[in-house]
């Protein structure tokens, strides 16, 4: 009986990948183009989990169905993954375009641990607190229409995210900590004026 308790618990732990070994949630939360070159660097490990496309030769990513549709704007993972603490479950990728308001991309990990818990373990992360314990930022940057393609500055602003509006001309992108109704995200988002230049630059991904 021991004997077979434990084949099958080592069936399961080699069935659940370590995102310690990827760097893709360190990677990710510096919310740079980097990111699609580790999904590339790492295809072989990944397509175990989930479907894998390549693009530009030297980077990948992780397709969903419609990421203009939120029914269809995730995939869950075949198994999970493991970092540090955390279980990784699945992919995020939301696209919207709210004319005047401005364009709001999203992407990154479906987690399946409490947020307080992902917080503590990305706490290398100088984390704010903008909803009730619902919602944290992280690494807030931001660009005028008038700087160079390549060019971010730290974002002091005292209110910024998801939850206002960018002011006109300019361009958010930040890590974001969010719990949802149903899933638990940590996700980048680049919103407000996104010219296409600037998307190939940021999410090249996105053809």
């Amino acid at each position: 009986m021991i004997k077979n308790i434990i084949a099958l618990l080592f069936m399961f732990y080699s069935f659940v990948a370590s995102a310690d070994k990827l760097p893709l949630i360190d990677s990710l939360t510096l919310c740079t183009s980097d990111f699609f070159r580790n999904i590339y660097n790492n295809k072989d490990e990944l397509e175990k989990y989930t479907h894998i496309k390549l693009f530009n030769q030297n980077q990948a990513y992780i397709p969903v169905e419609n990421r203009s549709d939120i029914a269809k704007n995730y995939v869950y993972f075949k198994t999970p993954m493991t970092y540090k603490n955390l279980t990784i479950t699945g992919y995020y990728d939301n696209a919207m375009d709210l004319g005047k308001i401005g364009k709001y991309y999203f992407w990154g990990f479906i987690i399946d641990n409490d947020i307080n818990q992902i917080k503590e373990a990305l706490n290398f992360i100088d984390w704010k607190n903008m909803e009730d314990n619902l919602l944290y930022i992280g690494n807030p940057m931001i660009r005028n229409i008038d700087d160079n393609i390549q060019v971010w500055h730290k974002n002091t602003g005292t209110v910024v995210g998801v939850k206002t509006i960018p002011a006109p001309d300019t361009t958010e992108k930040l890590l974001l900590l969010e719990t949802g109704s149903n899933m638990n995200l940590l996700i980048c988002s680049i919103q407000g004026f996104v010219t296409a230049e600037l998307l190939r630059q940021e999410r090249p991904d996105i053809q």
